[in-house]
């Protein structure tokens, strides 16, 4: 299996979180989506975005998946095992309402908030919608945790988190940002975050790295100006 991935980019963590959470064996493939020379975009079937995943199959052909949340739900059905979404479907959607949640209501207002550079009311609105979608997503966590659906890690902290550890790291860097601690919605998330936080899927793809954090604060410097 090829594994595209740009090192910075929270979408391909998802993945890349996924591989190494299944013990899937990839060969990583660094790239820079936005240099969009012919090969790029036939490998990302036009996207020329990451993540990208190539399967050889027994027939010779290759099957390519893009966007984060289509390789998530397809390396689950390629190595079932160690599973990350639940087998009843009803909980499978419940799964799934939740990782679109991410995408449509943290997010957005994530990156928005990041690149508003003046202290106004644009940017305290930003920064409440952020706040809010946090807030509903953790109060649908299971109570016990420490993971979203409980002790197991599940496809929705792999679909989170990397924004999570972003919004954290970066919003407390460039924004003087810092979450809430007080109340019961605030403890839980920041159980969750310290759980996922700790997680070997995640340590393997981020901070265990060397200068990580600062390669990263410095690559989204550019975010921060309002680029």
């Amino acid at each position: 299996m090829k594994f595209y991935n740009a090192w910075y980019c929270p979408f391909g963590q998802r993945a890349w979180m996924t591989l190494v959470h299944k013990g899937i064996d990839f060969d990583y493939i660094e790239v820079d989506p936005y240099d969009e020379t012919e090969s790029w975009m036939a490998i990302s079937r036009g996207a020329a975005m990451v993540p990208v995943v190539i399967q050889p199959n027994a027939d010779g052909a290759d099957t390519t998946i893009v966007e984060s949340n289509r390789v998530i739900e397809y390396l689950e059905d390629l190595q079932p095992m160690t599973p990350i979404f639940a087998s009843q479907p009803n909980q499978k959607a419940e799964q799934k309402y939740w990782m679109d949640h991410v995408g449509n209501n943290i997010v957005p207002y994530f990156y928005k908030f990041l690149k508003a550079v003046e202290p106004d009311q644009k940017q305290a609105y930003l920064r409440e919608k952020m706040l809010a979608g946090m807030v509903t997503i953790t109060e649908a966590m299971d109570h016990m945790g420490p993971f979203f659906d409980g002790a197991e890690l599940s496809a929705v902290d792999i679909a989170f988190f990397p924004f999570a550890f972003r919004i954290e790291t970066l919003l407390g860097e460039y924004r003087n940002f810092h979450l809430p601690t007080e109340g019961s919605s605030w403890q839980r998330y920041h159980q969750w975050y310290n759980a996922v936080l700790k997680h070997t899927s995640f340590k393997t793809t981020g901070p265990d790295n060397d200068g990580y954090v600062n390669r990263l604060i410095e690559h989204y410097q550019p975010y921060s100006l309002g680029s």
